[in-house]
């Protein structure tokens, strides 16, 4: 192989890696932090489980439903599921219907699951929920502003999962398509990771 091909192939290596990572990523492009010991426990490639001292309160945020009444996510009781999302957004479609199976599944143990629309039409948002036949709640938060107040806790683009455990800290986070594939695979996911926050 001579040096100019040896060059192109590293190249072409490169590009894959940046394109495997985005993709994990969702629609974005930016990934879950590293595992760090005594700061994050990896679960999955693009999951972290915070640990107690690491733990922040969710911030305070209310906003009006797809069916025009107020939601306060200080006053739901908590552990608490929020899911970020977009009609624009491919991988949020991905999810979709785990993250339905898993609003059931959840909901039989006394956790709500609630949507957070972020940077979208509000018609093609309605659109969307009635596509899919979303049963659980979802806020229309245009501006991201709930994002904003989370920080680092929250990427640039959806989709992304928080769990929030019982004494309202945000316990875990998923950026980007949750795992699993298959909508049994990806509720079963989201289950044990909710019980993993909890520490059952």
């Amino acid at each position: 192989m001579t040096r100019r091909n040896a060059a192109i192939v590293a190249v072409v290596a490169a590009l894959a890696a940046v394109v495997a990572g985005a993709a994990l990523a969702g629609c974005g492009g930016d990934q879950a932090p590293q595992a760090s010991q005594g700061q994050v426990q990896a679960v999955a490639p693009n999951v972290v489980l915070l640990p107690e001292a690491e733990r922040a309160a969710l911030p305070a945020f209310a906003g009006q439903t797809f069916d025009g009444s107020r939601l306060d996510l200080g006053a739901l009781p908590k552990p608490l599921v929020l899911n970020f999302w977009a009609s624009w957004c491919g991988p949020c479609r991905a999810e979709q219907e785990g993250l339905e199976l898993a609003s059931e599944r959840l909901a039989a143990r006394g956790v709500r699951l609630v949507g957070v629309n972020v940077r979208d039409d509000r018609g093609a948002a309605t659109s969307y929920l009635e596509e899919f036949h979303v049963s659980y709640p979802s806020v229309f938060d245009r501006p991201a502003v709930l994002a904003a107040r989370l920080g680092r806790l929250a990427p640039d683009f959806p989709p992304y999962t928080l769990v929030v455990d019982g004494d309202g800290r945000v316990a875990a986070r998923v950026f980007g398509v949750l795992p699993g594939g298959r909508p049994e695979a990806q509720a079963a996911f989201l289950a044990n990771l909710v019980e993993q926050a909890a520490g059952e």
